[in-house]
Formats: structure tokens, sequence, C-alpha cells
């Protein structure tokens, strides 16, 4: 866990996630509502790969494993639907090409703001965009079963704010 407040048994805690009252805020003070959110807004958490219940036992195979579906997912309080497919490998290039998301604690700038971040990538893709969306036409050229590729959007609020992705 990085960023994350702390209750008083030393578990994590985020605003709107977790009942009750921190004890400690994400940089290590005793809570107080007075300086502002107890945990910061880009907070995270990672596990072991092993520890997720749909891990393939083949996970470290040097050969692969079969992939039967990539999914983007994209950041929208609105108009993009909580999840849709896309017809063929050429237009999930596109879907992923195309995507644009809210800007998070995450990002340089002002939070909230919509910009274009083609396959979620923006600020990790180490080369030009159109070489990589060529490679990604030409692997799925390669395929002769190319994996089905999903849009998802677990961030879309109904008029009165609530998200609306079931179990969020």
């Amino acid at each position: 866990f990085t960023n994350v407040a702390l209750t008083a048994d030393n578990q994590p805690w985020w605003e709107g996630l977790t009942e009750g009252t921190p004890r400690i805020d994400w940089q290590g003070r005793p809570y107080d509502p007075a300086r502002g959110p107890a945990a910061h807004p880009n907070s995270r958490f990672t596990v072991a790969a092993r520890r997720n219940p749909a891990c393939s036992p083949r996970v470290n195979d040097p050969r692969g494993v079969p992939i039967s579906a990539i999914v983007f997912g994209g950041r929208r309080r609105e108009l993009a639907p909580l999840v849709y497919e896309a017809r063929d490998w050429r237009h999930g290039v596109l879907v992923g090409a195309s995507m644009a998301s809210e800007t998070t604690a995450a990002a340089a700038g002002q939070v909230g703001v919509v910009r274009r971040d083609p396959m979620a990538m923006q600020p990790f893709c180490g080369y030009n965009f159109a070489d990589y969306w060529r490679h990604w036409l030409e692997v799925g050229a390669r395929l002769s079963r190319p994996p089905r590729i999903f849009h998802v959007n677990w961030f879309r609020r109904n008029a009165q704010g609530r998200f609306l992705w079931p179990g969020f």
C-alpha cells in the first residue's frame, strides 16, 4: 500500500471506501481533517500475481500463456459506456488508439480534465504512437485467433454522482 491512511489497527483506509475515521494520514501524521484528505488521491496497492485466484499455473512459462481478451480501461464520469467489445482486432486497435480519460492525481496538471490517452499509455509509451499502433496491427495480422478487445469505464457515474459499475 502506498499513500493510504491507516486505521487504529494499521489497516489501509481510503475516503469513501472505508468506514470510520483513520488514525494516521497518508504522510504518517495523526489524522486531522483540517489538513485535507486522509489518503492521497493517488494511493495504490500491489499484490503478488500468485494471490490472484485467476492466475494461471503457467504464469512463468517462457512460452507464455493463452490470452483470450485485452481490456482497455478509461476514466470518464459521463458519455463513455461501462463496457463494450470491439468488432475485431483492427477495430480494437482503433478503440485503444482513440481513448480519452479524465486526468488523475497521477498526471501533471489539473485533475478531472478529459485528455486523449491512447491505450491509456500516454505517460508510458517510449516511442512514436503511429509506430506503436502499426505494431499492434502487425501482431493482429499474424494471429489466427486474436484475443477479443474490450473497453471498460469503471468510473461512470449517475446523476447523483454515484459509481454505476456494480460493486464499486
